[in-house]
């Protein structure tokens, strides 16, 4: 039996809850994130618009208003969203003030 094992301690977020990137003008709003990577939610996006392989860049800003620049490849497409492997890792301070942040404001779900 095999495991899906993460190597990266991964965030996910409640609809609405999570920060949010902007890449050439779109806004996404980021599903789930680990130092490492991204899943962006593609709420009325044409799929077609992005292929795996690609490179993907944006600035992502967190609710402490606090931007951070991405650039990855995008792995995965699927009906509505995208997965975005980072070149650069997002601090893990960043990672560990979200945590807090999710702990303190969604206490169900953290």
């Amino acid at each position: 039996m095999s495991e899906n094992r993460r190597e990266y301690f991964r965030i996910s977020y409640p609809k609405g809850g999570g920060p949010k990137l902007i890449s050439g003008g779109v806004t996404y709003p980021v599903m789930n994130l680990s130092e490492q990577g991204l899943l962006l939610a593609l709420p009325g996006r044409k799929t077609e618009m992005y292929t795996t392989g690609t490179v993907f860049s944006g600035s992502i800003t967190f609710h402490d208003n606090e931007s951070f620049l991405i650039i990855g490849t995008i792995t995965r497409v699927s009906e509505d969203s995208i997965a975005v492997n980072l070149r650069k890792s997002i601090p893990l301070r960043i990672i560990m003030a979200e945590q807090r942040r999710l702990i303190q404001y969604f206490p169900k779900i953290a």
